[in-house]
């Protein structure tokens, strides 16, 4: 985890020599990343992996809070005190990762966490919209350029925190509400952002 960092040239040779490959496999494999969003394709220049702006940043919060915030009103309906030790056992792991500065621990424990509450929220076309939305964050907010990745990384225990928190109160509107709001001071206070609550206020009032 961290060993690609944005912006970095991808060179097809190099990269096949490295893991015993033919070209054409990494070829496909390039191409298929450049789909996901995880790189992009220079005319005349090459391949890089992708290096999301603050703009970027912005546009795919815009897209994944009120489509995870339908996700988090359905779950929170559907909680079990399984799924409530499950996902507290994440959140510990997740703080345990950040403390050792273990960035795959922490990404892996992360992913985990949401998957698990878009899995409870029971609708697979629901989920395979936040996948593509959601994972590029996932994994640019990890190995992305900030100042102190540990606290960045410590911040977002407490949102994850947060989150669990609005989720065991069992009910659609407060879950999200918790969801947007601890969101939103992560994302704003971490990545220089300027969401507010305004812009995502239909969020609470959806059915779950």
């Amino acid at each position: 985890m961290g060993e690609l960092q944005p912006g970095q040239h991808l060179v097809e040779q190099a990269w096949a020599a490295r893991l015993g490959i033919g070209q054409p496999t990494i070829r496909e494999a390039l191409r298929e990343l450049e789909y996901q969003g995880f790189v992009e394709k220079i005319p005349r220049r090459g391949t890089y992996v992708t290096q999301l702006k603050e703009g970027d940043y912005r546009r795919i919060l815009e897209v994944r809070i009120p489509l995870e915030s339908l996700a988090i009103g359905r779950a929170a309906i559907r909680m079990t005190h399984e799924t409530e030790q499950q996902l507290t056992s994440l959140v510990v792991r997740m703080g345990s990762a950040a403390e050792a500065g273990d960035l795959k621990g922490f990404h892996e424990n992360d992913v985990m966490f949401h998957r698990a509450i878009w899995d409870l929220a029971d609708n697979a076309y629901l989920k395979s919209m936040l996948e593509g939305v959601a994972f590029r964050l996932f994994v640019f907010s990890v190995v992305g350029p900030r100042p102190n990745k540990r606290n960045a990384n410590l911040a977002s225990v407490q949102q994850h925190v947060g989150i669990l928190a609005g989720l065991t109160t069992r009910d659609a509107g407060q879950a999200r509400r918790a969801f947007v709001s601890q969101t939103l001071k992560y994302w704003n206070e971490h990545y220089s952002l300027d969401l507010t609550v305004d812009e995502f206020q239909s969020v609470a009032v959806m059915r779950p």
